[in-house]
């Protein structure tokens, strides 16, 4: 990268600079975390949610790099000769540096990006599992996992990556000869242009739900911000939408005939019908738009998975898999780990045992529902809910799981910078006082508790956490936790003591 190359694309967003370098200086690689930076490299400085990289430009400047980008003004004071550029948005600097000089070209991929508040992961995974079974080449950034065919790349922290990552990613999936990526999109990505740059042969709209309102002022913020992901879809992409959460005047500027609906109501365009269920498997019907019935069988469960299964077979049809191709691939789809994930070995001890992610009053109570609705025993809930966050719907899940629920375990989830008392006490307003509740703060023991309480046929669902790895505690404190985990070794101790 040389220097003046740089100057001229940015010409437009610069404000202000500083340069006592020649325009001929050859630029290694962009970074935007300070500890990764080497010598001639350039530093961005982004400000994100918790940590300001505008705080750590010293520290980029005497690990070597030779240019700095950013947008705070309050800052330059500090800057002396460093060289810099400083411009409206780091962020948009950031991705249109990163794809200008990547081996990257977009128009070689066929691109797919689903966005809600649920459902996302699974909808996405399955997609690309389709397209695998299919053998086609295709590449996986979801929350769960990055994957390029069918190695893992990484497991990310973030619903999308950062710009950096997504190119790398791309790049990659270039060498290996990829036609179809595929990209879980979260509200923040939109927000910090993670996705800027990038385009969609398919937009798909899971739902609209409460949540991240710690991030954003309001839901009606967030809803805008979801919605306005269409923008990045190519010219005639299609709009994939499930009509029973989302109407379609959230989508006036997008032509009917580059929509594509679905859901349970005679106008959508794919409808859902005849769902059947267990704890082991579904089945239900999909009627196509032409009169088609398809008839799928899975072993993912519950309504909320019916919708993310159509999602999924509406956009690989899109992509060119027959509806036999889909079927077929939804048969093979074992599901995404901590989404309504049964531990089997609880099968055993005669009742059931599951993990799901779900962390927001929608979601919980659409697996608690599911779950009442498959078992002939009772439903126990453990959850809790996250610090750092929207303390509003604290109160709302425990609205949700006291209506639902026969026995409430609550417990801590991630209370980050938050007293973990205190969001047990926020949740605790919303339960009945005639609830069969208790609060056991050490979430293992309180998982290890709601799996003794349960007898035969019931069910107990822990919550909120699903596939993450790590408790975090104050000062970004990280503690090796995994549900799964955990809910097998209190089951295996349960078998053990019971053989004695």
């Amino acid at each position: 990268m040389i220097l003046n190359e740089i100057i001229d694309l940015l010409k437009d967003q610069i404000v202000s600079k500083n340069i006592k370098i020649s325009g001929d200086t050859e630029l290694k690689n962009i970074k935007d975390n300070s500890e990764k930076v080497e010598e001639n490299d350039i530093f961005v400085a982004i400000k994100g949610s918790a940590v300001d990289g505008h705080d750590y430009i010293n520290t980029a400047y005497k690990k070597g790099a030779a240019l700095i980008i950013l947008e705070n003004n309050k800052k330059l004071i500090d800057l002396g000769d460093i060289n810099y550029l400083r411009v409206k948005n780091s962020r948009k600097a950031l991705a249109d540096i990163a794809y200008h000089f990547s081996d990257v070209d977009l128009n070689r991929f066929k691109t797919y990006a689903v966005t809600g508040t649920n459902g996302k992961s699974t909808s996405i995974s399955l997609l690309h599992h389709l397209l695998r079974e299919a053998k086609k080449n295709s590449s996986l950034l979801s929350t769960v996992e990055i994957k390029i065919n069918d190695e893992v790349i990484d497991m990310p922290y973030n619903t999308t990556p950062s710009t950096l990552k997504i190119v790398d990613i791309l790049e990659k999936s270039t060498e290996k000869n990829i036609d179809f990526v595929n990209f879980e999109v979260s509200s923040h990505a939109i927000a910090q242009k993670r996705i800027d740059n990038l385009s969609f042969d398919i937009v798909a709209y899971t739902n609209i739900t409460r949540d991240h309102l710690d991030y954003h002022k309001d839901f009606k913020e967030y809803e805008d911000i979801k919605l306005s992901l269409v923008n990045y879809l190519r010219p005639n992409g299609k709009v994939i939408i499930n009509t029973d959460n989302l109407p379609l005047s959230k989508f006036p500027d997008i032509p009917r005939e580059n929509i594509i609906t679905y859901g349970m109501s005679d106008e959508a365009d794919f409808k859902i019908k005849d769902i059947s269920e267990s704890i082991y498997q579904m089945n239900f019907k999909i009627t196509t738009p032409d009169g088609k019935e398809i008839s799928i069988y899975s072993s993912i469960i519950g309504t909320f998975n019916a919708y993310n299964i159509t999602n999924a077979a509406i956009a690989a049809n899109l992509l060119g898999l027959s509806y036999e191709e889909i079927k077929h691939g939804v048969i093979t789809f074992k599901g995404v780990p901590g989404r309504f994930q049964l531990v089997p070995s609880s099968k055993a001890l005669g009742f059931s045992v599951v993990i799901d992610f779900a962390h927001t009053p929608d979601a919980l109570e659409k697996v608690l529902m599911t779950a009442k609705k498959i078992v002939k025993g009772r439903v126990i809930c453990v959850f809790g809910a996250g610090g750092n966050a929207d303390k509003g719907k604290r109160k709302i899940m425990g609205e949700v799981v006291s209506s639902i629920a026969d026995i409430i375990v609550l417990t801590t989830d991630d209370p980050k910078d938050e007293d973990p008392d205190k969001i047990v006490e926020d949740i605790k307003t919303g339960i009945e006082l005639d609830k069969n509740f208790i609060v056991i703060p050490d979430r293992k023991t309180a998982i290890n508790a709601a799996i003794n309480f349960a007898n035969r046929e019931d069910i107990v669902i822990i919550a909120g956490r699903g596939h993450e790895k790590h408790q975090i505690f104050s000062n970004g404190k990280k503690v090796k936790f995994d549900d799964f985990e955990v809910a097998y070794e209190c089951i295996e101790n349960l078998r053990r003591s019971m053989k004695k």
